[in-house]
């Protein structure tokens, strides 16, 4: 077991910004007044690059995906984070979980299905761009993990995973279209076709991305990544969320765009508009809808940041550090994804330089941030 240490934050600042819906107002977060995140954990070096978190509501438990990119002699590892706030492994995969041409297995985003099993985006764009990656299972029974399933095979980079229903929802951040770059998307299955004992089999050439749908249904909808020209990066559909009127949102990794995506009583897209494009964000990472104070926080990779936005588009800045930094003291270290368990923030720091952003260093520590909210 490792050591925890927990801090109290006043929050005095953010209440004021909540109070006043979290819109720009001056000092809500920008230059950290008031709202300091403080260091939840310090993960040991087999937990070495924290990404995706879902939150089990029922147990309070928090689930937490670390693919260990960042020191890759460590095999990736899914750890659990209870309503305590003690921290444990709780699943290293098995041989017949990892790729067969890799040997490895890239735990991103990851989400709990209506089953209780927990459903994972397994990233091999890092060690193959040939549409290796997938999406994967690990059944649960009595609480613990059972073992692991193949669902979906031929995606390019698996990334964010979120159930509505009976329909799991994965972004592929990179199609890698020739005559059109930037292009990236969001799939959709069903629980009945990831329950037939076979992998969904998508085939790279059945599809094309100009126009959604066409030659296979299961790609709901497509962006296109315009980046800022400081830094160039392409990267496409990263953070996904659902409102509580079951509007989908997903944000651009390379330029910070966020997109809603509506739907009608059938579950066809009737919308896809951008809704958010704003300098102030210039990256868009994991981001998670809180119902409380219908609000979603958004991870700003680049700028070590967290900010809210409304559903109709209004942003504010909950902290940003300015600076690089460790994460040793808590402070934003390319934050990657945000969750929010009654009145904290919990911020998974992914700490795997890429160039522009403001962490250039792969540091010895592995951290998980909090922020403490104002009691709504």
């Amino acid at each position: 077991m490792f050591k925890i240490r927990i801090k109290t934050v006043a929050g005095l600042s953010l209440a004021a910004c909540l109070m006043a819906g979290l819109l720009a107002a001056p000092g809500c977060g920008a230059g950290g007044t008031g709202i300091r995140p403080t260091l939840l954990v310090s993960l040991p070096d087999y937990a070495n690059t924290p990404d995706g978190m879902t939150l089990d509501e029922k147990t309070g438990d928090i689930y937490l995906c670390c693919p260990n990119l960042k020191d890759q002699k460590y095999p990736a590892v899914l750890l659990k984070i209870d309503k305590n706030n003690k921290v444990s492994k709780f699943y290293e995969f098995p041989k017949s979980a990892l790729h067969p041409d890799s040997g490895k297995i890239g735990t991103m985003g990851l989400d709990i299905g209506p089953d209780g099993n927990l459903y994972i985006a397994d990233n091999q764009y890092f060690w193959s761009k040939d549409y290796k990656s997938r999406l994967i299972r690990v059944n649960i029974k009595d609480g613990k993990p059972v073992g692991t399933d193949i669902l979906v095979e031929g995606t390019k980079l698996s990334n964010a995973v979120i159930w509505r229903g009976n329909n799991v929802y994965l972004s592929d951040t990179f199609f890698d279209v020739p005559d059109k770059p930037g292009i990236s998307g969001i799939w959709r299955f069903s629980l009945d076709e990831l329950n037939t004992g076979k992998p969904v089999k998508l085939d790279p050439k059945a599809f094309d991305p100009h126009t959604i749908g066409n030659t296979d249904p299961h790609l709901i909808a497509t962006f296109q990544t315009f980046p800022w020209e400081h830094r160039g990066d392409t990267a496409g559909a990263d953070g996904l969320t659902f409102d509580k009127d079951g509007n989908l949102y997903c944000g651009n990794f390379g330029d910070g765009v966020i997109s809603k995506i509506s739907f009608d009583a059938k579950g066809n897209v009737i919308s896809n508009k951008i809704l958010l494009k704003d300098k102030t964000m210039p990256s868009a990472d994991g981001m998670f809808y809180d119902a409380k104070r219908d609000l979603i926080y958004i991870a700003d990779s680049e700028r070590n940041a967290v900010r809210a936005f409304t559903t109709d588009g209004k942003l504010s800045t909950v902290w940003e550090n300015g600076a690089a930094t460790t994460g040793a003291d808590g402070l934003l270290d390319q934050p990657c994804e945000v969750l929010v368990r009654g009145d904290t923030i919990f911020i998974a720091c992914f700490d795997l330089s890429f160039p522009g952003l403001l962490n250039q260093t792969n540091d010895k520590d592995h951290t998980i941030s909090i922020i403490k909210l104002p009691k709504k």
